[in-house]
């Protein structure tokens, strides 16, 4: 049976005894290691190993296909299993536990499968559940920051990020437009009992973190506000082909958009053709659409992100002594300056 080590696992104070035993499990000899089962918890079952008099080893086993794994998780001191990160407390008397099978292929068949087992590394990363880097999952893991992490859906950039941020010191944020994506990071990060005493870590939507510099007056404008007045405006002739996405892009994307600042009337026309999705001669209806939104907004009791960036940005000072920016692509550029 193949070990592998959780990335957070400190064996130093009892190598000895920790080589030994992950020998016999190796080895499949679960009776030699006094291996005994836990009851479910997390993202599988759990085993115990002695190690010595006083000291457990708390296990899981993973497979990828036909290979199954033991995982290293945790050193547990003392018998104290009630302070154990992955067992949360759980009240566990050392006598009631049962034994494990003594084949540990009979015990595989409950192992956790893996979408992805590196063939020859054996550090595995844990969020939700056990991660194992491919070479350039490992490669960018190493490097120091500032990083951009560029790849196709599901590549793992959110947790290859989320493992860079665990081994920040001081205050940290994660920032993204979605508050559901902020969310869902959050619960990642600190799943199976995750925390860094010397870490304080905020997830934030993008809102969110504008409203922690200075809570905007009123609601923020979304997108089913913008073409319900829209319909509207569009009665008006120099309008009428222009559709209410497009409009909104133009807005959001452009004309709001530079860090610099809100371009004016002169700066808007003077744009190139790829600097804009109307056409010269459109431009000052466009403009003219832009300033009744910014009127609008205010008399409907509405903000606009990029406007309350604009205006926000004197208000921010250094804060945070590391950053992640996730979905950084869904952010315009005053929203990351």
């Amino acid at each position: 049976m193949r070990i592998l080590e959780y990335t957070g696992l400190d064996t130093t104070a009892i190598a000895k005894h920790y080589r030994k035993v992950t020998d016999a499990i190796a080895a499949g000899d679960f009776r030699a290691a006094q291996v005994k089962k836990l009851s479910s918890h997390g993202f599988g079952k759990f085993y115990r190993a002695r190690l010595d008099d006083t000291n457990r080893l708390l296990f899981s086993l993973v497979r990828e296909g036909d290979e199954v794994c033991a995982l290293m998780l945790e050193v547990i001191r003392n018998h104290d299993y009630d302070k154990s990160r992955f067992l949360r407390g759980a009240a566990i008397d050392e006598a009631m536990i049962a034994d494990a099978d003594a084949d540990a292929a009979e015990a595989g068949r409950e192992a956790q499968p893996l979408r992805y087992l590196h063939p020859a590394h054996a550090s595995m990363h844990l969020l939700d559940k056990p991660i194992s880097f491919d070479d350039a999952q490992e490669a960018i893991y190493r490097l120091p920051p500032p990083l951009v992490v560029i790849g196709s859906a599901g590549s793992g950039k959110t947790a290859l990020t989320l493992e860079k941020l665990k081994h920040a010191k001081g205050e940290v944020l994660y920032v993204t437009h979605s508050a559901y994506l902020a969310q869902s990071a959050r619960d990642l990060y600190y799943a199976n009992g995750f925390e860094v005493p010397e870490q304080e870590a905020v997830f934030l939507s993008y809102r969110e973190f504008i409203e922690s510099i200075q809570v905007p007056a009123g609601r923020e404008a979304l997108w089913r506000d913008f073409t319900g007045w829209f319909a509207r405006m569009r009665q008006t002739s120099a309008l009428r082909d222009t559709g209410a996405h497009q409009a909104f892009e133009e807005i959001r994307g452009v004309i709001t958009a530079p860090a610099e600042g809100v371009l004016d009337r002169d700066a808007y026309r003077a744009l190139g053709v790829r600097q804009s999705i109307f056409p010269p001669e459109q431009r000052d209806g466009i403009y003219d659409l832009f300033e009744k939104y910014r009127a609008w907004l205010g008399s409907a009791g509405l903000f606009d992100l990029n406007l309350t960036a604009h205006a926000w940005q004197g208000r921010a000072a250094p804060r945070y002594d590391f950053v992640v920016i996730d979905e950084v692509q869904d952010l315009t550029p005053v929203q990351l300056a």
